[in-house]
């Protein structure tokens, strides 16, 4: 089941919520397309993870895989994503965890 097919993926879906406001939308739009090219089992928990904001355990649940297996492909998809966006890729990353810091402190 290919769910994040680029014919699928719709502007609406990939909009940046707005915890995520300190990421630029040039980012978003970056690491969107570059996940896109990723192989279907790699690209599924990157935009699931990034894009819809799941943790882990909810991507194992969503995917039908062991949490485990969750960790080891996004490792792998990082490490491709890195080769693809090299220092790129690291001020997204930090983007996320801003936005996750200001989400805990709001809350």
């Amino acid at each position: 089941m290919d769910f994040l097919s680029v014919d699928r993926v719709s502007e609406d879906a990939v909009q940046a919520p707005p915890e995520s406001v300190m990421k630029s939308e040039d980012q978003d739009e970056t690491l969107l397309s570059a996940v896109l090219t990723l192989p279907e089992t790699l690209r599924q928990p990157m935009y699931l993870y990034y894009f819809e904001h799941f943790n882990t355990l909810e991507i194992a649940e969503v995917l039908q895989i062991e949490p485990e297996n969750v960790r080891n492909r996004m490792s792998r998809a990082r490490k491709k994503l890195k080769m693809m966006l090299g220092k790129k890729l690291e001020a997204i990353r930090d983007g996320r965890e801003r936005s996750r810091a200001t989400l805990k402190s709001s809350s």
